[in-house]
């Protein structure tokens, strides 16, 4: 059940916008606001595996779709799909063993998920910026007026677009029912009747029903337990490794990773005691914080899924096979630095080498979306950071007035490689092409082989 005494109404512009991992105060959005419900009932191992992979589907699209934000895993539903533009998707997956046949518009209300998604939906302030998606792998009754036909009302641009006022009704006195057994805190409670279409519908919750239907969407796509493994790797995972033109990846390794990361933050049982106490108390604002800590464990973000890659260990070559190789574009300012660094000509002309590498690479493994940029920058972070302690170091050697480029040289060689990295980089490296990304940094300006000095003017 979810409590919400002692808070405010969330005015409509706060529920629309997007939350940002990692900020201050990145739980803005009403439905992260709001502590999801425990669960009750046992759950089998095989039910959190496939949830995991049904969420593993859109954790992967995240590599090549730059609309999806993060996800939250077990958060109202069995996970939120948060977007850029700053609406959410509630989605709810229901696994249906094959002999149980087709769901039924009453099995969908009642054990499907479908009166559950409502429940949060209404939970949610019906708010604009919230999507509904119930996920199964099972089939939908064919019948005339049934599931199937439901499927094809529900949407903003449903395929069937008469009939909808019939069939939320129909929808309505079925979650009726459902609530004469189950509490729904924002569903009504009816007097019980024998016939469904003696329930009394009360005012106005067949037309919150319709609006429901209209940003709901019931998918099939998901496979039977037993095929979606392979299906997700084959048609979601090595695709995504191939546009990312990521080398040496073991791709069913990777999976795995990827999934038992879902599921760890499926878990999270730590904090159930504290969530308690966080609906229990009508004051709420001394358990934000821990509910925002919350809400970030579960949280699967494009970095974490690319931390989880694993590789194969194969040495990459510096330069890819098959190729002639690239030459970087600039090197000037690059040069007058090694030269004021006192760098024997040959390590000058192995740096332009490394540079040209790291150009090379970069520009055939970087993704084209929006994110290339931060992990470029990450990089580049851990690189500089390598980079100036080694100049520190480098310095303090020196004798007074002396140039210390090539001691300077000699550590960043030592010193920067990709085990010592922070985080992992974005696709596959070698300690060459870090070393090609440094003298790129040193060419833009970023750092010296010596005491700063204008490169301009030494041109002139």
């Amino acid at each position: 059940m979810i409590d919400t005494a002692g808070s405010s109404p969330e005015p409509e512009s706060r529920a629309r916008s997007a939350p940002s991992p990692g900020g201050e105060n990145w739980v803005t959005h009403v439905l992260f606001e709001l502590a999801p419900g425990e669960d009750s009932g046992s759950e089998t191992l095989g039910r959190y595996r496939y949830q995991a992979e049904v969420a593993a589907r859109d954790c992967l699209a995240m590599l090549t779709q730059d609309t999806i934000d993060f996800i939250v895993c077990e958060w109202h539903e069995d996970f939120v799909v948060a977007f850029t533009d700053g609406s959410v998707e509630l989605v709810s997956v229901k696994h249906r063993e094959e002999d149980q046949g087709p769901w039924t518009i009453a099995e969908l209300c009642k054990s499907g998920g479908l009166t559950h998604l409502f429940d949060r939906w209404c939970a949610c302030e019906c708010a604009s910026n919230v999507r509904l998606r119930l996920a199964t792998n099972a089939a939908l009754n064919p019948a005339n007026g049934n599931a199937a036909t439901l499927a094809r009302m529900c949407g903003p641009q449903p395929e069937i677009p008469g009939g909808l006022a019939d069939m939320a009704k129909q929808i309505a006195c079925q979650m009726l029912k459902v609530r004469w057994k189950q509490p729904y805190p924002n569903i009504p409670a009816t007097p019980e009747v024998r016939k469904l279409n003696e329930i009394q519908m009360p005012a106005g919750f067949a037309d919150k029903v319709a609006r429901f239907l209209a940003v709901l969407e019931i998918s099939c796509d998901p496979p039977q337990r037993q095929y979606i493994t392979d299906v997700n790797i084959q048609r979601i995972l090595t695709p995504a490794v191939q546009r990312l033109q990521m080398a040496h990846v073991d791709v069913e390794a990777t999976y795995r990773a990827i999934v038992e990361r879902i599921e760890r933050a499926n878990r999270d049982e730590s904090d159930r005691g504290q969530l308690a106490a966080y609906i229990a108390d009508p004051g709420r604002v001394r358990y934000s914080v821990r509910l925002q800590q919350r809400i970030s464990r579960r949280t699967i973000t494009r970095d974490i899924i690319h931390q989880e890659f694993v590789y194969t260990s194969a040495q990459l070559p510096t330069f890819p096979r098959g190729q002639a190789p690239m030459v970087a574009p600039g090197g000037a300012k690059l040069s007058r630095k090694l030269r004021h660094g006192a760098l024997p000509s040959d390590e000058a002309a192995f740096a332009e080498r490394l540079r040209s590498a790291w150009f090379t690479t970069w520009s055939e493994r970087r993704s084209g979306l929006a994110g290339d940029e931060t992990d470029l920058m990450n990089l580049s972070l851990d690189v500089l950071d390598t980079a100036f302690k080694c100049r520190s170091h480098a310095r303090t050697e020196a004798a007074d007035g002396s140039a210390f480029g090539t001691r300077m040289n000699d550590l960043i060689a030592e010193r920067l490689s990709i085990d010592a990295l922070a985080s992992p980089p974005p696709f596959l490296l070698n300690d060459l092409h870090l070393r090609g990304l440094a003298y790129q940094l040193c060419d833009e300006c970023h750092f010296f082989f010596s005491e700063p000095f204008d490169t301009d003017e030494e041109a002139s």
